[in-house]
């Protein structure tokens, strides 16, 4: 259900994978006298546990975009429950057999904390509550298969006791809580999404308004004091005209074509909005104050050096562009726009097509 109502992300489902062969783990252990094989049910329960903990990790991995490849920890996976086999069933050795898949999972519990904590650079509440209940749960298991290994070849009572016991106590608990805190790591990313849709400028992909005032004002104060950082406002000339001449679905083209051009030519971290109709502003870094001022004049040549395709004719586009290098410590952005917005006009009085710094 949470899959379906929060947004059906792949990862979701994969985690919902994992809790059901959770679920099936414990079934399988709970009906063991429905089953006329021991090694069956050995089998069985390890397989899900095994499987329940590699689905949340490759989980995890989609959801931050991990570079973890999951075909080693498959072929891992796979090692560990021939082995498990091995020593339950060919070369019985009961405290390799029992202890082997749950180092496996206490492997992967603590690396799916490790991937939670390290995407980025300030985690969710929701995201250090799981990696917490990953470690814990990984301390306990690793505690319980620990004590089955000390059993050796022969079955121990007491050490068997104590393994039930870790397990009963721990497994549920954890399930439960890392249940709670999944839940609530998908509806921060829903909110997350939510907010970034807000944000974004439905026909061309880059920040709204709203969107490019909020983040480069946290970017201004973060950033300002480490590179070189310029505002650039620029407009489409005679957009007007285009959208008379061309039509309105020719003149949104042209709008997304001249982002797409300018975004091959700005860096990753830099900050681009449509402030409204075919107007534009960057937030630009660089590490010298040359290269910062260069940036204007190569999009204005991005975009003024190759026609624009529309419905199989060529138009020629320009740009005017407006530009201030950011003074970090008494400049806001309002003003940087207000300032870079009169360099615009001045551009659009020297005939267009030109860069004017402010």
């Amino acid at each position: 259900m949470s899959w379906f109502t929060l947004g059906k992300k792949q990862y979701a489902l994969l985690w919902t994978g994992a809790f059901t062969l959770s679920v099936c783990q414990w079934a399988t252990i709970l009906g063991r006298s429905l089953f006329s094989s021991d090694i069956t049910v050995w089998m069985l329960a390890s397989s899900f546990s095994v499987g329940s903990v590699l689905l949340g990790t490759w989980g995890h991995c989609i959801r931050v975009n991990s570079s973890i490849r999951i075909r080693y920890l498959i072929f891992l996976a796979i090692i560990t429950l021939a082995a498990v086999y091995y020593f339950k069933a060919v070369n019985v050795h009961v405290g390799l057999f029992m202890s082997l898949y749950i180092y496996y999972d206490v492997i992967l519990l603590v690396l799916n904390a490790a991937i939670i904590l390290k995407h980025k650079q300030k985690s969710l509440p929701a995201e250090i509550g799981a990696s917490i209940t990953y470690i814990l749960c990984g301390i306990f298991l690793f505690f319980a298969a620990t004590v089955a290994l000390m059993q050796g070849s022969q079955v121990n009572r007491e050490y068997i006791e104590l393994y039930n016991l870790i397990n009963f106590l721990t497994v549920p608990t954890a399930n439960v809580g890392m249940a709670v805190f999944i839940i609530f790591i998908m509806a921060s990313d829903l909110a997350d999404e939510m907010e970034n849709l807000a944000m974004t400028d439905v026909l061309t992909g880059c920040l709204n308004r709203r969107g490019f005032y909020q983040k480069s004002q946290a970017k201004l104060a973060e950033k300002c004091t480490e590179q070189y950082m310029s505002l650039i406002y620029w407009d489409i000339d005679n957009f007007k005209k285009i959208n008379d001449d061309y039509g309105h679905a020719n003149g949104d083209s042209v709008l997304i074509e001249a982002v797409k051009r300018v975004t091959s030519h700005i860096n990753t971290n830099d900050l681009f909005g449509r402030i409204g109709g075919e107007e534009f502003v960057i937030l630009a870094t660089s590490n010298s104050e040359e290269k910062a001022k260069a940036i204007p004049e190569q999009l204005r040549l991005a975009l003024a050096n190759e026609p624009f395709d529309l419905n199989e004719q060529s138009i020629n586009v320009t740009a005017s562009f407006g530009a201030i290098n950011i003074q970090c410590h008494n400049m806001t952005v309002e003003s940087a726009i207000n300032q870079a917005d009169k360099a615009l006009y001045n551009a659009k009085h020297k005939g267009k097509n030109v860069v004017v710094y402010a």
